[in-house]
């Protein structure tokens, strides 16, 4: 009886980290240092920063003040069944741009995996905000963060990818 409640216990546990967000990182985790990360719940492995697995397409060395732009986050074939993704940031408007997708005014997250076997890309709406901001004199950074999963329905087995990207606010 031992043995069958101990195994109870662990799957229990192992579901409990897999169900703990159905519907997408948590906002935030998309930075490799912050307090809670992709990493802090998918840890079976060394998070990757500055993956050449991730890209950012549509997004011009220059942005011009509150104009909308199409971003493809994409993800390379890495080994993964399955990936989800995060991304922020440092200003500007997402918008919801597509089925699976949510957004929340600096970020953007699946809320549905992708099948990844030969990769995965999202398609998402950013506006850049309108007008420069003294600290950061019109640089705006992105944190991208990649879940490539195996689709086992546990935080055991998938690889994590981060990576940043920026651009300036011009005239």
């Amino acid at each position: 009886m031992k043995p069958f409640l101990s195994l109870a216990c662990a799957v229990a546990v192992l579901t409990g980290a897999a169900l703990a967000f159905p519907n997408g990182a948590p906002w935030g985790a998309d930075d490799l240092n912050g307090a809670q990360s992709c990493a802090s719940c998918h840890f079976d492995y060394e998070p990757e920063a500055d993956s050449a697995l991730l890209s950012l397409a549509g997004l011009p060395e220059t942005v011009l003040a509150d104009e909308t732009y199409e971003l493809t986050l994409s993800f390379a074939p890495g080994g993964a069944e399955i990936a989800g993704f995060l991304l922020s940031a440092s200003g500007g408007v997402f918008h919801n741009a597509k089925r699976g997708i949510e957004a929340n005014e600096q970020e953007v997250r699946s809320i549905a995996p992708l099948p990844a076997k030969e990769g995965a890309s999202w398609v998402v709406k950013w506006t850049a905000p309108e007008e420069v901001e003294e600290e950061t004199a019109g640089a705006i950074i992105f944190y991208a963060a990649v879940n490539g999963a195996n689709n086992d329905m546990s935080s055991f087995g998938d690889r994590v990818y981060f990576r940043t990207f920026s651009t300036r606010l011009g005239d």
